[in-house]
């Protein structure tokens, strides 16, 4: 095979896992729309890790503790994942950076609440999972308060 097209093949591979680390955000903010902890740390790899201002949460026994103590009475939340900028770390390893905001609504309240996620994706067989997920809140609100600017 000549170098040109074996140069080609890598590059629409890297592309190709691009996109499927990509989607797995979506599936992500899709799953957080209607959510099962299972459901969530299933998007994780076995060994995945989640990092949050509490902590880390490693293997998918433990990323699904993280989520049923946080889903456990929670509001209604719509997610948006945004500004997505991929990175090819090496082959079958993406890195996905990008902003999420979120909307939620409770029975006396509505709320807004914006961050960052920073993903390191494995992409196996056409299937992409987290191997590490570090969500950076930045703001978390109720519309009453909102988000006044300092005096």
């Amino acid at each position: 095979m000549t170098t040109d097209l074996q140069a080609l093949l890598e590059r629409v591979a890297r592309l190709e896992e691009a996109e499927l680390a990509r989607n797995l955000l979506h599936a992500y903010a899709e799953v957080l729309d209607d959510p099962t902890p299972e459901a969530v740390a299933a998007l994780f790899a076995e060994d995945g890790v989640l990092s949050v201002p509490a902590g880390d949460f490693a293997g998918r026994e433990a990323v699904t503790g993280f989520y049923r103590d946080r889903l456990a009475g929670a509001s209604e939340k719509r997610h948006f994942i945004m500004n997505v900028r991929t990175r090819p770390l090496e082959p079958g390893v993406v890195e996905v950076a990008s902003y999420f905001v979120f909307t939620a609504r409770e029975a006396a309240a509505s709320g807004l609440g914006w961050g960052t996620y920073l993903d390191i994706v494995d992409v196996t067989e056409g299937v992409a999972r987290f191997r590490h997920k570090t969500i950076t809140p930045h703001l978390a609100t109720d519309l009453a308060t909102g988000w006044p600017a300092a005096p």
